[in-house]
């Protein structure tokens, strides 16, 4: 029986529209990135996508194969979802390949909503054991999860 060998899938981070072009132009399979607001982990001046920025970034991604992965893995305050489920109604808007979560309510909010996109689970998640792992993927059909950086290999 031959052995089926995949490469690895090259998932780079985009903080701005000329980072994204650089990794795209470098060959990366995916790009992640975030809009300028609290959704995004990685929030912080000068950093970031703006709903127009992002749409003409996916374009340009797509036209070359590439996936772009929107990244809304912070946790909403309680009661105030309202900026996160619009981050995410405006990626999927956009054509965003995936999502990338943190928050169980924003798990669920996509895995309803918005169940043909791909979902994946942030580090910022904390799944750190294989029953929580299950649970994402079995509740939310999650088909990434990104492992806390406190597991060790065993």
């Amino acid at each position: 029986m031959a052995h089926i060998i995949t490469k690895p899938e090259l998932v780079c981070p985009a903080g701005t529209p000329a980072s994204l072009r650089t990794a795209v132009e470098a060959g990366a399979d995916a790009v992640y990135c975030g809009f300028q607001n609290a959704t995004n982990a990685r929030n912080f001046p000068g950093l970031n996508f703006t709903p127009t920025e992002l749409e003409d970034s996916i374009s340009y991604a797509h036209d070359k194969g590439t996936k772009v992965l929107l990244a809304v893995n912070t946790f909403p305050p309680a009661g105030n979802t309202d900026l996160w489920k619009t981050a995410i109604q405006t990626g999927a808007k956009l054509g965003v390949d995936a999502f990338i979560v943190a928050d169980i309510g924003i798990a669920s909010y996509v895995a309803t909503k918005y169940p043909d996109i791909r979902l994946h689970l942030s580090v910022q998640a904390g799944a750190s054991s294989p029953e929580a792992i299950k649970y994402y993927c079995c509740e939310f059909n999650v088909s990434r999860v990104v492992l806390p950086r406190i597991l060790t290999v065993e």
